[in-house]
C-alpha cells in the first residue's frame, strides 16, 4: 500500500524542501512537483518525493482526515515510519 502524506514546507533549498509533518522535520524531493512551492505551502510526500502541492482550499480538510486515520489507528504509523528512518544505528568508531 502507497501512502501519500501533508506536510508544510518549512524551508526550500534547490530541489529540496524542509517539511513538517506534525513535529517531525524531513527533507523531501520537489523534482516531482509540477508547480512552483514555497515555504508555507502544503505538499503531499510518498517516500521522500513530493507528488503534489495541495491547493489552499483542501489544506484543513486534507489535514482533518488525516488527524481522523491517525486516531482511530491507535498509533501513529506515519510517525514509526518516519523513526525507522531516523533510528538508524551510528556506527562504532575504536
Amino acid at each position: 500500500m502507497c501512502l501519500g502524506v501533508p506536510g508544510q514546507v518549512l524551508a526550500i533549498r534547490g530541489n529540496t524542501a524542509t517539511v513538517d509533518f506534525w513535529g517531525v522535520k524531513k527533507n523531501v524531493r520537489l523534482d516531482n512537483v509540477e508547480e512552483a512551492v514555497a515555504p508555507g505551502d502544503y505538499i503531499i510526500d510518498h517516500a521522500g518525493y513530493a507528488v503534489r502541492k495541495l491547493n489552499d482550499d483542501d489544506i484543513a480538510e486534507t489535514l482533518a482526515m488525516y488527524e481522523v486515520i491517525l486516531s482511530e489507528a491507535g498509533c501513529d504509523p506515519i510517525a514509526t515510519d518516519l523513526e525507522l528512518e531516523v533510528d538508524v544505528e551510528e556506527p562504532a568508531f575504536d
